[in-house]
C-alpha cells in the first residue's frame, strides 16, 4: 500500500510520550485560518519556490513539459492549474529555489526506515506519530503502516483533527496506541466558519473513542487562537465538554504563532495567509490556571 507523504522528522519531543519519529501524510479536509502546515492540504504533491535562492536563469521555465512556470520581475509564476509537479523544474535549477513537496512511498519503505529508532523508542516510552494534514484521509496507507509498526512492536500515535468517517473508528482504534486529538471549539457555527467543516463530526467521533478506547489513549489538544478561541467563554465549553463526557485525562494546549507565513509564500498562496493577531503570554497562564482549576493535567507546546 502506497501513500503521499511530506516529511519525516525525528527525534521529536512534542508529539506524543518519549521520543518519537512523527511522518507527516499530505491532505486534509479542513481549512483552518491559522494552519501551521499550509503544504499539508492539497493530497497531491506539489512544488515549492524560495524567491531569495532564485537567479532568475529561466532553466526551470525552459525544463516545464506543461510550460506552467513564467519567468517575471518578481520572480518566478507557477500556474497551479497546468503543474503536474514532475520536479523537472526541481532538477533544472542550480540554486535549490524550488523543491518538491510530496513522496510517494510503501508503507513497509515507511516501517522500515523509522525502525531505526527503536531503540530511542524502547528507552524512553516513544514510538512513531503520524500526522498531516489528517490522516484519516489516506486511509488504506495509514492501516497499512500502522499494521506495520505493530508488527515490529512500536508504539503508534495518530494526530488528527478528528473529521472522518465513524466507519474507520474501530480499526483505526485497533491499530493506534494513542490518539492526538484536536477540540477547536464547541460553536458549529464558529468552527465551521473559521475552518470551513462543522464540528459535529469531530465531537461525536472524540466521544465515540473516548468510550471504547478511555482516557488513557486520548488526548484533546486545543489551538489556542486569537480572535477564536482564546476567549473566557469559549475555554469554559471546552471544558464543559470535556466534563460532560467524563474526560479524565490531560490536556494540550497548542499556542498560535506567525511562522507559518514564509510556508503560505512559498508554495504561492501566498495571498490567503492570515494573521491572527497576537496571544499575551497572560491570557496563555490564565488559560492554564482555568483548566487546572478543574483538575486537568495542562501541557502547553510553547
Amino acid at each position: 500500500m502506497n501513500g503521499i507523504i511530506f516529511d519525516i522528522q525525528h527525534y521529536s519531543v512534542y508529539d506524543g510520550p518519549g521520543i518519537r519519529t512523527c511522518v507527516f501524510l499530505k491532505g486534509c479536509p479542513l481549512r483552518c485560518a491559522w494552519c501551521h502546515n499550509p503544504e499539508s492540504q492539497k493530497p497531491k504533491a506539489e512544488i515549492s519556490y524560495f524567491k531569495d535562492r532564485c537567479a532568475g536563469c529561466g532553466r526551470c521555465v525552459d525544463a516545464c513539459p506543461n510550460e506552467a512556470i513564467t519567468l517575471t520581475k518578481k520572480g518566478v509564476v507557477r500556474d497551479n492549474e497546468k503543474c503536474t509537479a514532475c520536479a523537472e523544474c526541481v532538477t533544472a535549477c542550480e540554486n535549490g529555489a524550488m523543491e518538491k513537496i510530496g513522496k510517494e512511498v510503501g508503507a513497509e519503505e515507511i516501517a522500515e526506515i523509522v525502525a531505526g529508532d527503536k531503540l530511542f523508542y524502547d528507552n524512553s516510552g516513544g514510538g512513531v506519530t503520524i500526522s498531516g494534514g489528517e490522516p484519516t484521509m489516506q486511509a488504506g496507507f495509514l492501516f497499512s503502516l500502522l499494521q506495520s509498526l505493530k508488527n515490529r512492536g512500536i508504539h503508534t500515535a495518530i494526530e488528527t483533527c478528528g473529521f472522518f468517517k465513524e466507519a474507520l473508528i474501530r480499526e483505526i482504534i485497533d491499530l493506534t496506541d494513542l490518539f492526538l486529538f484536536d477540540i477547536k471549539h464547541m460553536n458549529q457555527q464558529v468552527h465551521k466558519k473559521f475552518t470551513g467543516v462543522s464540528n459535529q463530526k469531530i465531537l461525536s467521533n472524540f466521544e465515540k473513542i473516548l468510550a471504547r478506547a478511555g482516557s488513557e489513549r486520548i488526548i484533546p489538544r486545543i489551538p489556542l487562537i486569537p480572535g477564536f478561541n482564546t476567549d473566557p467563554d469559549s475555554i469554559d465549553e471546552i471544558i464543559m465538554f470535556l466534563q460532560q463526557i467524563l474526560y479524565h485525562g490531560p490536556v494540550h494546549l497548542m499556542p498560535y504563532n506567525k511562522m507559518a507565513k514564509t510556508k503560505y509564500e512559498k508554495i504561492g498562496r501566498g495571498h490567503l495567509y492570515q494573521d491572527m493577531g497576537e496571544l499575551s503570554d497572560e491570557r496563555i497562564d490564565a488559560i492554564i490556571k482555568e483548566m487546572e482549576g478543574h483538575s486537568f493535567h495542562v501541557v502547553c507546546n510553547r
